[in-house]
Order: structure tokens, then C-alpha cells, then sequence
């Protein structure tokens, strides 16, 4: 025990990531090969699943090995911080949905039919699925957000502007994406919007003062205009995918472009203060 603690002290990071990829890729790997229609391999699958949440686990574990009680209440701390100024609240919660429906209208543009009626009719279940996202650590918000945004990107930006280390992040992140790949239940190039997210996500973060809070909200939004509820067919579903990729690689270069290697404004408006993140700053 004394040796794993002095080699996560020494190499926090590498073991923050190296965790969080086993744990993860074992959970979504796993069940896939074990399960065989019977209750015995379901229930044991089901076991493997709870692994997924791999840097959840690996942001508390590490903390709590460098840091103790403290360092773990520090981190979970980010999850309360909510004075970021009404502006950061709203792109919070506008950002994703904004991005997400901006591809369902272009691809009008390309034949696919007018979303409006199924936006329209899906909204209770977009609310229902929010609400679920905000807290099912099974799910891409909960299980991610303390870890990539709360533990990995402030030591990033310890070394890193904050665009630099979110750019860093974003090839790791898409490291953890790959078995999805793999397993046929992602497209390969939709791996350029989880680096483009990453980036945006960076943004986000360094504006709201540090707040996983509001990545976490941002993240819960994400997702909800799905493919499925359009009333696509396979061309048109197809298309809106890659459109949203491009939507959300497009939305990684204009904040580059307009926020620079800080992420931030060096004169922010009123509601929208904001500084870089680091370690030593978010406590």
C-alpha cells in the first residue's frame, strides 16, 4: 500500500488517467463479452458496469491518496460553486441545446424535414433525460466532469495556458473514447466533436470561476436533441451527425479565436468575470 501511494504521490496524473482508462474500458468492454442472455451473465455484467464511471473514481481515489479528507472535500466542493454571474448560468444551460439544434436546421438545408414539431414534442422527455443526466454516474455528465474538469485540467493549467491544456485533455479524453469506436457505438470521426467539446468545456470552466457545477449542468444539456427523435431517416441521421461535429468544431475555433491561449477575457462584462484555473487557485 505504501508503494502505491508513493507512486501516485509522485505521478498523481499518471495514475489519475491510467485509472480512469482501465476502470472505464473495462466496464464498457467487458459486459459486451460476458453477457449471453441469462440472468447469471446479466447480473455479472451489470457488476462490470458500475466500473464505467472510471474518472470519478480515479479523481477521488488519487485525491484522496495525495490529499486526504480535505483534498477530497476540496474537490467534491466544486460541484457547490454556483456565484459565477447569471451570464455563465445561461451558457450553461443554452450552450449545448443552442449547438445541438443549429446542425438539425442546416440539415433542412440538405432535404431532411423541418425539426420544429419533433423538437417541440420531445421537449417533457429532453426535461425528463436532463434532470436524470444532472445525477446518473453511469451516464456521460456525472461520470466525467469531476475528473476531466474538477482533478486533470487545473493541473494542466499548472504547466499549460489553459487553451493548451485543454487542447492536451482533449487527446486524452478522445484516448477514453476509442473502445466506443471499437465497439461500433460511435463513428470514429465523431471523435473530433469530443475534442472540440473538450476545448469549449475549458472555456466554460475558466469563465465560471472553477465551477464543475456549471460543466455539469453544460454536460447534462449536451445530448439531449438526439438524432433518434428527429424523424430522420438513415441519410438524413447520418448527415445531422456529421453536421454536429462540425458544429461543435466550428464552436471550438471561434472561442479560440476569440478568448485566446487564457480562455478568459482580460475585461469581462458584468456577470461574466472570470479568471484561468489552476490548482492553487480552486483550492
Amino acid at each position: 500500500m505504501n508503494a502505491i501511494r508513493t507512486f501516485v504521490g509522485r505521478y498523481p496524473m499518471v495514475a489519475f488517467f491510467a485509472m480512469a482508462y482501465i476502470l472505464t474500458w473495462l466496464g464498457w468492454i467487458l459486459p459486451e463479452r460476458i453477457y449471453s442472455g441469462t440472468v447469471l451473465s446479466g447480473a455479472l455484467a451489470s457488476l462490470f458496469l458500475l466500473m464505467v464511471p472510471g474518472p470519478l473514481y480515479a479523481a477521488l481515489v488519487v485525491t484522496a491518496l495525495t490529499q486526504g479528507k480535505p483534498g477530497v472535500v476540496a474537490l467534491l466542493e466544486k460541484f457547490t460553486i454556483w456565484r459565477v454571474g447569471w451570464g455563465w448560468f445561461a451558457v450553461a444551460l443554452l450552450m449545448a441545446p443552442v449547438i445541438c439544434v443549429t446542425p438539425a436546421y442546416l440539415n433542412v438545408l440538405f432535404g431532411a424535414p423541418n425539426p420544429t414539431v419533433a423538437l417541440i414534442a420531445s421537449i417533457p422527455s429532453m426535461l425528463m433525460m436532463f434532470a436524470i443526466r444532472l445525477v446518473n454516474p453511469l451516464d456521460g455528465p456525472m461520470q466525467e466532469e469531476l475528473g476531466w474538469r474538477g482533478f486533470a485540467l487545473p493541473r494542466l493549467q499548472e504547466r499549460h495556458s489553459p487553451l493548451v491544456a485543454s487542447a492536451i485533455l482533449g487527446v486524452l479524453v478522445v484516448v477514453w473514447h476509442m473502445p466506443l469506436v471499437f465497439l461500433g457505438k460511435l463513428p470514429a470521426y465523431a471523435l473530433l466533436a469530443t475534442f472540440a467539446f473538450t476545448i469549449v468545456f475549458g472555456w466554460l470552466f475558466n469563465n465560471a470561476k472553477g465551477s464543475v457545477l456549471m460543466t455539469l449542468i453544460a454536460h447534462a444539456a449536451d445530448g439531449l436533441v438526439l438524432t433518434g427523435n428527429l424523424g430522420l431517416n438513415a441519410i438524413d441521421s447520418e448527415r445531422h451527425i456529421m453536421l454536429l461535429v462540425a458544429t461543435w468544431c466550428v464552436a471550438a475555433l471561434v472561442v479560440s479565436f476569440l478568448y485566446g491561449p487564457t480562455l478568459v477575457k482580460k475585461r469581462a462584462s458584468p456577470g461574466l468575470s472570470a479568471s484561468p484555473v489552476n490548482r492553487t487557485s480552486d483550492g
